[in-house]
């Protein structure tokens, strides 16, 4: 009599594990080093200013009556808000069976596109992305990071950043990719140092963070005969005019590294975030994720970026 095995078993019960794994990345470093305020509209003015050069030759006679100079008024600039929605719908019959890794599918849905919701958001503040005045039929797009930054940007040839004018942050022209160097880096930090910036974090994409590894500077690394861990990475960079924490970012420009001081950026939230449970129209349950904000850029002569880099 042949032995009954468990490849012939009808009734072998199904071994699934009760974990569900998820490892997309979900840190947004952009959006939590920055600053944080209000806004009222859809489209978000702030006001930005200026000192006058500095005059080595502002001396005055002795006993002469004022000269008054013109005094300059703040410059007024504006971002539009971006509405940013998710949405999620179970039905019910799901939420009732018995599912593995969670008690309640419809939260856990919830829970995850909330994640996503969160990542979209700081992959549009770091972005090129042009500003786009909202209509009827055409959705409202925030001005991003990289769009800002035009006074202290390096591009390969054929490359430019518009930045601010005419009312909008326009787009960003893409120019031939080049190698980063340390020079490059270096000239940046020159860059934003004479605008008076103080640009204490950079952003890079992972090969680029990478390359900046292979930054020499003007030292030798050195490790502990007694250690058995290799040092290769580089988190930080210490230029003349500066130290830089580099922090590797997965939702930017393949080819852009952001240097920026964070008290120059705020996210300002016209709507924050809010969970509405939507109509029943059938045997289901369906949820709306949705805020509403905008990238306030206070300054972005205090920062700087090295576009079209490999």
């Amino acid at each position: 009599m042949a032995t009954l095995i468990t490849n012939n078993a009808t009734n072998v019960r199904e071994d699934l594990g009760d974990v569900i794994s998820r490892i997309s990345p979900e840190k947004t470093p952009f959006k939590t080093e920055i600053g944080s305020t209000k806004a009222t509209a859809t489209n978000h003015y702030f006001l930005k200013d200026s000192l006058a050069a500095a005059n080595k030759d502002n001396a005055a006679i002795e006993g002469a009556d004022a000269v008054f100079g013109t005094l300059t008024p703040p410059e007024k600039i504006s971002n539009t808000t971006q509405n940013f929605v998710k949405f999620v719908q179970v039905s019910a019959t799901l939420q009732a069976v018995n599912t593995a890794g969670t008690k309640d599918e419809y939260a856990r849905q919830v829970a995850k596109v909330g994640a996503e919701l969160n990542r979209d958001i700081e992959a549009a503040l770091v972005s090129k992305n042009a500003a786009v005045f909202g209509t009827g039929s055409v959705a409202g797009k925030l001005a991003g990071a990289e769009a800002w930054i035009e006074t202290n940007a390096d591009h390969g040839v054929g490359g430019a950043t518009t930045g601010y004018t005419a009312g909008a942050v326009g787009a960003v022209t893409d120019g031939t990719v080049r190698d980063l160097t340390e020079a490059m880096f270096n000239e940046m930090a020159q860059k934003v140092w004479n605008e008076g910036g103080d640009p204490t974090l950079v952003i890079a994409p992972g090969l680029l963070k990478q390359k900046i590894s292979t930054f020499a500077g003007n030292g030798v690394r050195q490790q502990q005969a007694d250690s058995k861990s290799i040092y290769a990475g580089v988190d930080y960079y210490v230029s003349d005019f500066g130290k830089h924490q580099i922090i590797p970012h997965h939702f930017m420009s393949s080819t852009t590294v952001i240097a920026f001081d964070p008290s120059l950026w705020a996210v300002a939230t016209l709507r924050s975030l809010k969970k509405t449970d939507l109509a029943k129209t059938g045997d289901s349950d369906k949820k709306m994720l949705v805020t509403e904000l905008t990238l306030e850029c206070k300054n972005e002569a205090g920062n700087g970026k090295i576009a079209d880099v490999e």
